[in-house]
Protein backbone atom coordinates (compact mmCIF):
# COMPACT_ATOMS: atom_id res chain seq x y z
CA UNK A 1 0.00 0.00 0.00
CA UNK A 2 1.22 3.29 -1.21
CA UNK A 3 2.10 6.07 1.94
CA UNK A 4 -0.86 8.05 0.20
CA UNK A 5 -3.40 5.08 -0.25
CA UNK A 6 -2.35 4.36 3.68
CA UNK A 7 -3.11 7.80 5.13
CA UNK A 8 -6.16 8.20 3.29
CA UNK A 9 -6.90 5.00 4.72
CA UNK A 10 -6.18 5.82 8.54
CA UNK A 11 -7.94 9.22 8.11
CA UNK A 12 -11.42 7.84 6.40
CA UNK A 13 -11.60 4.46 7.95
CA UNK A 14 -9.90 4.69 11.45
CA UNK A 15 -10.33 8.25 12.59
CA UNK A 16 -13.62 7.94 11.47
CA UNK A 17 -14.67 5.70 13.67
CA UNK A 18 -13.01 6.98 16.59
CA UNK A 19 -14.90 10.54 15.66
CA UNK A 20 -18.39 8.38 15.68
CA UNK A 21 -17.02 6.67 19.25
CA UNK A 22 -16.82 10.51 20.29
CA UNK A 23 -20.14 11.59 18.67
CA UNK A 24 -21.87 8.38 20.32
CA UNK A 25 -20.64 9.03 23.58
CA UNK A 26 -21.36 12.70 23.70
CA UNK A 27 -25.11 11.74 23.31
CA UNK A 28 -24.57 8.96 25.78
CA UNK A 29 -23.78 11.68 28.21
CA UNK A 30 -26.64 13.92 27.39
CA UNK A 31 -29.31 11.15 28.02
CA UNK A 32 -27.36 9.54 31.08
CA UNK A 33 -26.95 13.48 33.12
CA UNK A 34 -24.75 13.30 36.41
CA UNK A 35 -24.70 9.16 35.31
CA UNK A 36 -22.46 10.20 32.45
CA UNK A 37 -19.31 10.54 33.81
CA UNK A 38 -17.92 6.82 31.64
CA UNK A 39 -19.30 8.13 28.73
CA UNK A 40 -18.12 11.46 28.71
CA UNK A 41 -14.53 9.62 29.65
CA UNK A 42 -14.64 7.70 26.67
CA UNK A 43 -15.67 10.64 24.43
CA UNK A 44 -12.74 12.28 25.74
CA UNK A 45 -10.79 9.56 24.47
CA UNK A 46 -12.12 9.43 21.23
CA UNK A 47 -11.45 12.68 20.43
CA UNK A 48 -8.20 12.92 21.42
CA UNK A 49 -7.50 9.66 19.52
CA UNK A 50 -8.96 11.44 16.47
CA UNK A 51 -6.21 13.90 16.57
CA UNK A 52 -3.46 11.28 17.36
CA UNK A 53 -4.62 9.40 14.06
CA UNK A 54 -4.63 12.33 12.17
CA UNK A 55 -1.08 13.54 13.02
CA UNK A 56 0.17 9.73 12.70
CA UNK A 57 -1.22 9.74 9.07
CA UNK A 58 0.70 12.72 7.90
CA UNK A 59 4.00 11.10 8.72
CA UNK A 60 5.62 9.69 5.59
CA UNK A 61 7.28 6.01 5.73
CA UNK A 62 10.24 5.68 4.48
CA UNK A 63 9.13 3.22 1.42
CA UNK A 64 10.91 0.09 1.88
CA UNK A 65 12.56 0.03 -1.47
CA UNK A 66 13.55 3.75 -1.60
CA UNK A 67 16.54 2.61 -3.30
CA UNK A 68 14.60 0.49 -6.48
CA UNK A 69 12.12 3.50 -6.17
CA UNK A 70 14.68 6.35 -7.13
CA UNK A 71 16.62 4.42 -9.55
CA UNK A 72 13.82 3.74 -11.60
CA UNK A 73 12.72 7.10 -11.02
CA UNK A 74 15.57 8.75 -12.47
CA UNK A 75 16.47 6.41 -15.12
CA UNK A 76 12.72 6.67 -16.66
CA UNK A 77 13.04 10.72 -16.57
CA UNK A 78 16.25 9.82 -18.64
CA UNK A 79 15.16 7.90 -21.15
CA UNK A 80 11.89 9.69 -21.48
CA UNK A 81 13.94 12.95 -22.25
CA UNK A 82 16.27 10.71 -24.76
CA UNK A 83 17.09 11.71 -27.58
CA UNK A 84 18.23 14.90 -25.96
CA UNK A 85 19.86 13.55 -23.45
CA UNK A 86 21.54 10.19 -22.68
CA UNK A 87 22.58 7.84 -19.50
CA UNK A 88 26.29 7.78 -19.97
CA UNK A 89 27.26 4.13 -20.53
CA UNK A 90 31.40 3.52 -19.03
CA UNK A 91 31.16 6.38 -16.62
CA UNK A 92 34.30 7.11 -15.43
CA UNK A 93 35.04 8.69 -12.15
CA UNK A 94 37.05 11.06 -11.74
CA UNK A 95 39.57 11.19 -9.10
CA UNK A 96 38.85 12.85 -5.86
CA UNK A 97 35.01 12.81 -6.81
CA UNK A 98 31.87 10.58 -5.43
CA UNK A 99 30.70 10.99 -8.62
CA UNK A 100 29.59 7.34 -10.05
CA UNK A 101 27.13 7.87 -13.07
CA UNK A 102 25.92 10.70 -15.65
CA UNK A 103 23.47 11.87 -18.29
CA UNK A 104 25.25 13.32 -21.21
CA UNK A 105 23.66 16.02 -24.08
CA UNK A 106 23.62 16.31 -27.38
CA UNK A 107 26.38 18.12 -28.78
CA UNK A 108 24.50 19.27 -31.45
CA UNK A 109 20.90 19.91 -30.75
CA UNK A 110 20.20 19.62 -34.38
CA UNK A 111 20.78 16.08 -33.98
CA UNK A 112 17.48 15.91 -31.83
CA UNK A 113 15.13 15.62 -34.90
CA UNK A 114 16.65 13.34 -36.88
CA UNK A 115 17.13 11.11 -34.17
CA UNK A 116 13.78 10.98 -33.23
CA UNK A 117 12.65 10.64 -37.22
CA UNK A 118 14.99 7.55 -37.04
CA UNK A 119 13.31 6.31 -33.76
CA UNK A 120 16.17 5.81 -32.37
CA UNK A 121 16.42 2.56 -30.30
CA UNK A 122 17.58 2.69 -26.53
CA UNK A 123 20.68 -0.06 -26.23
CA UNK A 124 21.24 0.06 -30.55
CA UNK A 125 24.63 0.44 -31.19
CA UNK A 126 24.03 3.63 -33.06
CA UNK A 127 22.11 4.44 -29.29
CA UNK A 128 25.16 3.40 -27.68
CA UNK A 129 27.20 5.84 -30.10
CA UNK A 130 25.69 8.57 -27.88
CA UNK A 131 25.41 6.90 -24.95
CA UNK A 132 29.35 5.81 -24.12
CA UNK A 133 31.29 8.52 -21.86
CA UNK A 134 33.82 8.62 -24.68
CA UNK A 135 31.16 9.69 -27.68
CA UNK A 136 32.00 12.92 -29.59
CA UNK A 137 28.60 13.48 -30.21
CA UNK A 138 27.30 14.05 -26.72
CA UNK A 139 29.10 15.72 -23.84
CA UNK A 140 28.55 15.90 -20.07
CA UNK A 141 25.83 17.00 -18.75
CA UNK A 142 24.60 16.01 -15.01
CA UNK A 143 27.42 14.18 -12.69
CA UNK A 144 25.70 12.09 -10.15
CA UNK A 145 26.94 10.22 -7.50
CA UNK A 146 25.10 6.26 -6.58
CA UNK A 147 21.90 5.71 -5.75
CA UNK A 148 22.93 4.59 -2.33
CA UNK A 149 24.57 7.85 -1.60
CA UNK A 150 21.48 9.46 -2.05
CA UNK A 151 19.64 7.89 0.50
CA UNK A 152 21.86 7.92 3.08
CA UNK A 153 23.41 10.95 3.15
CA UNK A 154 23.56 14.36 1.77
CA UNK A 155 24.76 15.11 -1.56
CA UNK A 156 25.29 17.04 -4.31
CA UNK A 157 25.22 16.97 -8.64
CA UNK A 158 26.66 18.80 -10.98
CA UNK A 159 25.75 20.38 -14.13
CA UNK A 160 28.34 20.52 -17.08
CA UNK A 161 27.29 23.55 -19.50
CA UNK A 162 30.88 23.01 -21.48
CA UNK A 163 29.55 21.43 -24.21
CA UNK A 164 30.55 23.69 -28.01
CA UNK A 165 27.37 24.95 -28.28
CA UNK A 166 27.33 26.45 -24.83
CA UNK A 167 30.82 27.83 -25.40
CA UNK A 168 29.87 29.96 -28.57
CA UNK A 169 27.13 32.12 -26.67
CA UNK A 170 28.10 35.19 -25.70
CA UNK A 171 26.38 35.61 -22.31
CA UNK A 172 27.18 32.09 -21.41
CA UNK A 173 28.35 33.12 -17.73
CA UNK A 174 25.34 35.10 -17.23
CA UNK A 175 22.95 32.02 -18.42
CA UNK A 176 24.44 29.76 -15.89
CA UNK A 177 23.88 32.40 -13.01
CA UNK A 178 20.10 32.90 -14.04
CA UNK A 179 19.70 29.35 -13.69
CA UNK A 180 21.16 29.05 -10.77
CA UNK A 181 19.12 31.94 -9.69
CA UNK A 182 16.05 30.25 -11.09
CA UNK A 183 16.43 26.57 -9.18
CA UNK A 184 17.74 28.40 -6.03
CA UNK A 185 14.06 30.82 -6.14
CA UNK A 186 11.71 27.98 -7.35
CA UNK A 187 13.49 25.06 -5.45
CA UNK A 188 14.55 26.67 -2.37
CA UNK A 189 13.06 23.82 -0.25
CA UNK A 190 15.11 21.37 -0.95
CA UNK A 191 17.95 22.04 -3.33
CA UNK A 192 20.64 24.57 -3.49
CA UNK A 193 22.94 25.46 -6.80
CA UNK A 194 25.91 27.35 -6.76
CA UNK A 195 28.86 28.07 -9.32
CA UNK A 196 32.19 25.93 -8.96
CA UNK A 197 34.91 28.36 -9.81
CA UNK A 198 34.96 29.85 -13.14
CA UNK A 199 33.92 26.62 -15.20
CA UNK A 200 31.06 26.80 -16.81
CA UNK A 201 29.55 24.16 -14.52
CA UNK A 202 27.94 24.33 -10.97
CA UNK A 203 26.19 22.16 -8.59
CA UNK A 204 23.14 21.58 -7.23
CA UNK A 205 22.83 20.27 -3.47
CA UNK A 206 20.47 18.20 -1.75
CA UNK A 207 19.37 16.34 1.67
CA UNK A 208 19.57 12.56 1.47
CA UNK A 209 16.55 11.39 0.37
CA UNK A 210 14.26 9.27 2.65
CA UNK A 211 10.87 9.55 1.43
CA UNK A 212 9.02 9.32 -1.91
CA UNK A 213 8.29 13.20 -2.01
CA UNK A 214 12.18 13.48 -2.12
CA UNK A 215 12.09 11.46 -5.10
CA UNK A 216 9.87 13.78 -7.12
CA UNK A 217 11.13 16.83 -5.68
CA UNK A 218 14.77 15.47 -7.15
CA UNK A 219 13.18 14.53 -10.40
CA UNK A 220 11.48 17.69 -10.68
CA UNK A 221 14.23 19.74 -10.35
CA UNK A 222 16.72 17.78 -12.90
CA UNK A 223 13.95 18.23 -15.43
CA UNK A 224 13.45 21.83 -14.24
CA UNK A 225 17.24 22.02 -15.27
CA UNK A 226 16.77 20.46 -18.37
CA UNK A 227 13.43 22.55 -19.61
CA UNK A 228 16.02 25.54 -19.39
CA UNK A 229 18.73 24.33 -21.36
CA UNK A 230 15.75 23.61 -23.99
CA UNK A 231 14.94 26.93 -24.08
CA UNK A 232 18.71 28.42 -24.59
CA UNK A 233 20.09 25.36 -26.69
Amino acid sequence: MRNEERREWIEIFIGGAFGIIAIVSAIIEYLMGDNGAIAGCIKDIAGTLVVVVILFASIQIKPRNILGILKESVENWGKENAPLIFKVKGFQQAQGTFYTQGFALLQEPKEYVKLVQNNLEENSPEWDNYAQYTSRRTGKFIDLPDYGIMISENFDITVVMSQSHFKAMDEIEKIIDEIISCVNIKYAKYAKASRIGKDLKFKVAFDKITKKDDINNFVETLDYILSIVKVIA
